[in-house]
């Protein structure tokens, strides 16, 4: 069974399942959620508790035999397995399955998988843990439903925050739900139950929000102009090499361009992505790009790259990230307006 992060706490109190399965992208969320189920197995008389931590070498014979022993110490026990890099192999997938299928009494078996590749979720392991228990995904909460997060968090800490104060935190800690939870037990402290509003937080609250290549290339395919320009500053302030904004940009091009040849050729964007490997997120961002922007703007944004990438390998003058701002907002924004002054794709 699959539940959402937020409904975790409700499942449990309806009782513990025989097997917890944690994994995705927000290890806020998943230590929090591991934290969720172990203090759900102290609250019925879980007293023995064993820890394996999933690195290379790691010989899955242990949890076999585990699981086939009688616990020692307690009627009840939680298994519990960290798995860092998300990779189990095929002899942890031969005893996850094993366990899924007979899951022992009285134990409860938790698994934390970070960084999981999205072709795992697909695989039988995967699925017989999933079906025999409890599985909870963790994913960044974005846009209003951020804000939404931000707010159930400042309440559930005491914490009164104005409505101008979430606007405010919100973009202080883009991306970060580690850094915003801090912030809001920060805020706390200081300010107890009396409310903060937006100037109170500017003066307390230092910005973490946390930029990286990939949020700029998901800004300019959903062609969210303004966060775009927020998050290409960001990079440049944090020490970002335009080298790597402009790999990450030309990519982007490059395959967008090779979708659009094959939507010419007759094949839909579903066979080019499943060719391709690319998750269904990947796919939607794409298409959305792909109905904004013609292969003319593709092709004369390559060019603009090409004329960075001389600048910032000094062979001609200018300044790179001016020039990674134009075409970036140009993409972002589609706009061929004649006159427009961030017009660089269209010369």
């Amino acid at each position: 069974m699959k539940v959402k992060f937020n409904q975790l706490a409700t499942q449990l109190k309806s009782g513990l399942a025989p097997i917890y399965l944690l994994y995705g992208d927000e290890p806020l969320q998943l230590a929090e959620a591991a934290d969720m189920i172990r203090r759900a197995c102290r609250e019925r008389g879980f007293e023995e508790r064993q820890v394996y931590a999933v690195l290379p070498g790691f010989d899955w014979n242990l949890l076999a035999g585990e699981a086939d022993a009688l616990s020692l110490f307690s009627a009840n026990r939680l298994l519990e397995v960290r798995v860092p890099e998300g990779k189990v192999g095929k002899e942890g997938a031969r005893v996850l399955t094993h366990y899924a299928e007979r899951p022992p009494e009285d134990t409860v078996l938790l698994l934390t998988l970070e960084n999981l590749a999205s072709g795992e979720q697909k695989k039988r392991w995967f699925a017989c843990l999933e079906a025999a228990g409890v599985a909870v995904q963790t994913r960044s909460p974005e846009g209003r439903d951020f804000k939404a997060w931000l707010a159930h968090r400042a309440k559930s800490r005491d914490v009164r925050l104005h409505p101008e104060a979430v606007q405010l935190l919100a973009v202080r800690t883009e991306g970060n739900l580690l850094a915003a939870a801090q912030e809001i037990d920060k805020l706390y402290v200081l300010y107890g139950g009396a409310e903060v509003d937006a100037d109170r937080l500017a003066e307390t609250v230092a910005d973490s929000a946390r930029f990286d290549v990939f949020d700029l290339t998901e800004a300019l395919l959903s062609g969210q102009v303004h966060r775009v320009d927020r998050t290409l500053a960001g990079l440049r302030a944090e020490g970002m090499a335009p080298a790597v904004v402009l790999w990450a940009i030309t990519r982007e091009l490059r395959l967008l361009l090779q979708l659009g040849e094959d939507r010419r050729r007759g094949v839909s964007i579903t066979e080019s992505c499943r060719r391709l490997r690319l998750w269904e997120r990947r796919r939607i961002q794409l298409e959305r790009a792909l109905k904004r922007l013609r292969r003319f703007q593709l092709h004369a944004a390559i060019k603009s790259a090409a004329r960075i990438d001389a600048v910032i390998k000094g062979r001609v003058g200018g300044d790179a990230w001016a020039q990674l701002r134009d075409v970036c907002l140009a993409l972002a924004s589609g706009d061929t307006t004649p006159g427009n002054p961030e017009k660089l794709l269209y010369e």
